[in-house]
């Protein structure tokens, strides 16, 4: 659609609500008959560390579920196969965290939840930037060394750190799509798709508790990352990154 076209290097999120249709609300839901059931599908660089911090201290206190994967990730965070039968086991439970998760067709019908996926735009220049500079402060010089090899000597292969293309928001969303739509249009199940601004995370998520009636997230204004130490790597790396796969953007729909 337009939104998807028009999200190209330079859109800030005020372009893409001024492109997007107008009069498109959330639903109103019947709490007493389904769950409101938010998924934030976290994202490098776009507050996923707080959101991840968030989830873990929600899913223990609502269900009693701990962390798992070296104890910083929220159960079944990456995990499909354990992540909806999480969901439905965690009944009491409205918030939750997922990263690279897909939603099959033979997941059985939620038929008691509404679903609401929630995920976050950030300019696509500056998360580049940002995701170049988490290179560095993770590694150092080895790191900005290990990406030149991959981008440079090895044909723009991916990372699989933060300077993935594959994790850039919209990417992801141009995949999660597809499995939303075909779960709309073959089981009638209740989803939309909330796209919001990064920074914007605490004042969206205060909107959809009070929206529906439900309990905050709490952690939801804390600051995973805001102070990091100076430097990033050489900026011949983030030009690079340009030529080998941001041309892909406007191709994602």
């Amino acid at each position: 659609g337009t939104v998807s076209s028009g999200w190209n290097r330079t859109a800030q999120y005020d372009d893409l609500i001024v492109m997007s249709q107008p009069n498109k609300t959330l639903p109103n839901i019947d709490t007493s008959k389904k769950r409101p059931v938010i998924i934030m599908h976290c994202a490098p660089k776009s507050g996923s560390t707080t959101l991840r911090n968030a989830c873990k201290e929600e899913l223990l206190s609502s269900c009693g579920l701990t962390s798992t994967k070296r104890k910083i990730f929220p159960y079944a965070y990456m995990d499909t196969e354990k992540f909806y039968p999480m969901v439905r086991f965690c009944n009491k439970t409205h918030h939750f965290c997922a990263k690279d998760i897909t939603m099959p067709i033979d997941i059985p019908t939620f038929d008691d939840a509404y679903f609401i996926h929630m995920f976050p735009f950030r300019n696509y220049d500056e998360w580049a930037i940002s995701a170049l500079k988490q290179q560095y402060v993770r590694s150092g010089n080895e790191g900005c060394s290990k990406l030149e090899r991959l981008f440079f000597d090895q044909n723009c292969t991916q990372s699989r750190m933060e300077m993935d293309f594959r994790q850039y928001g919209k990417t992801y969303l141009a995949k999660y799509k597809e499995y939303v739509v075909r779960r709309i249009n073959e089981k009638n199940e209740g989803h939309s798709i909330l796209l919001y601004h990064h920074h914007d995370l605490h004042d969206t998520l205060t909107f959809l508790s009070e929206f529906y009636n439900i309990p905050q997230l709490k952690g939801s204004n804390g600051h995973g990352k805001s102070s990091r130490p100076e430097g990033t790597c050489d900026n011949k790396l983030l030009k690079k990154i340009h030529e080998c796969f941001s041309w892909k953007l406007t191709k994602l729909k």
